[in-house]
């Protein structure tokens, strides 16, 4: 793939797919629904995009080769969705946590405790920065910001609108970045070459 090819299928191709599988999702004109699909969607995408950022040289467990781990998500987080809002630098981790791992994994999004501390989630469609209801009536919340509710209680808070909103710009600031930077280029390359090669199975059809 040229350098325009690339940036072609980010702008284009993988937006376009944000667009059709995620926004259906979203629906912000119905007060409900979303709340899991959607970031268990984005951060699926962020796990893709953290294998294009991170490159691919051969890596293996056994027979299978590894793209994509949590770490290179997370960096993929920090670095490019933190240009888009700076919470994803301090809170990214905690997001991919909560919400990635209890999606994909078990439903619902996590919860998690750390010295008597314990966050869980809170999905709204409202503003980056807005006055949310909750269970125990409206709260000031800021997206991805832990909100302290009870004496050890927090809430992790994320606006799926935003969410979605976020991967479109990150997606956009990537693209961006494969231009100025032959390296992230290489990475790029390297990811898409190697997908393009079946993956070895033992399974029979």
């Amino acid at each position: 793939m040229t350098q325009n090819e690339i940036v072609n299928y980010l702008r284009n191709d993988l937006a376009n797919s944000v667009l059709d599988d995620v926004w259906p999702c979203v629906q912000p004109s119905i007060p409900r629904g979303g709340y899991f699909a959607v970031p268990r969607l984005v951060l699926s995408y962020v796990d893709y995009l953290g294998a294009l950022y991170h490159g691919y040289t051969g890596r293996k467990k056994g027979n299978r080769r590894i793209f994509a781990e949590a770490r290179y998500a997370k960096t993929f987080l920090k670095d490019i969705f933190g240009v888009i809002d700076v919470n994803y630098k301090k809170y990214g981790d905690l997001l991919w946590e909560i919400y990635r791992n209890g999606t994909i994994h078990l439903y619902e999004p996590m919860k998690l405790e750390n010295q008597g501390k314990i966050i869980t989630w809170l999905v709204h469609k409202y503003g980056r920065i807005a006055n949310v209801p909750t269970q125990i009536g409206n709260v000031n919340l800021t997206h991805l910001v832990p909100y302290q509710y009870g004496p050890s209680e927090w809430w992790q808070p994320i606006s799926i609108l935003y969410l979605f909103q976020d991967l479109l710009s990150a997606i956009n600031e990537y693209a961006n970045r494969i231009i100025s930077s032959p390296n992230l280029e290489t990475k790029f390359r390297q990811v898409a070459d190697a997908l393009q090669t079946p993956e070895l199975t033992t399974l029979t059809w």
